[in-house]
């Protein structure tokens, strides 16, 4: 199989749906699980997420610096995706938080996203685990398919995307640091000055 995923959290899926149970109680529930059968809600199986930082980034690191921050589950009702569920885990693997429940745009796109690149011409000739980049420094939000050794891994940008890079346009990870480390240096730079008193 060309796409595999990172091995979930045993208790992941759990941890996600005692969370929309939590929510499904509540009154003041979010537009975008109004009028959902939350009994009928679905969880595909998660994507590990990794987080570039800005100060990493501008001093020359690459995507050995990312940092897996957790996992993350697409909730779907009715065919579509309606939410997106991170949770984090402890030292022993475990799911240990609903870290957050995201409704935003991202959402969609990623769910579009992962059917888009099963498709890649690239993916159909290697073997990939496909990740969530996030770098929350400039609101960007890929899809990273990890190559096997021996490979090269495929970055692809979500839509909306930040205005250096094209949503659901595959890059090469030069292309993709090349078109980030200006503005993460612009991002560290801002950060260090704010520090100095």
């Amino acid at each position: 199989m060309p796409i595999r995923y990172a091995t979930a959290p045993p208790n992941g899926s759990e941890t996600v749906r005692a969370g929309l149970e939590r929510m499904a109680a509540r009154e003041n529930k979010p537009a975008a699980l109004r009028g959902i059968n939350f009994n009928a809600l679905t969880l595909t199986p998660p994507h590990a997420i990794y987080d570039l930082r800005a100060d990493e980034i501008a001093k020359g690191g690459g995507l050995e610096t990312a940092h897996e921050t957790g996992f993350r589950y697409h909730v779907a009702a009715d065919g579509g995706s309606v939410a997106a569920a991170e949770v984090h885990t402890d030292t022993s693997g475990r799911a240990s938080l609903l870290a957050n429940l995201n409704y935003g745009p991202f959402v969609e796109s990623a769910a579009q996203g992962f059917s888009k690149v099963a498709a890649l011409d690239a993916v159909s000739k290697g073997s990939y685990e496909a990740r969530i980049l996030r770098f929350s420094a400039i609101g960007l939000m890929a899809i990273w398919l990890k190559s096997d050794p021996g490979g090269s891994d495929i970055i692809y940008p979500l839509a909306p995307a930040p205005p250096m890079l094209k949503a659901d346009q595959p890059y090469t990870v030069d292309a993709f640091l090349n078109a980030i480390r200006p503005m993460a240096e612009k991002r560290a730079a801002t950060t260090a000055s704010a520090a100095v008193p």
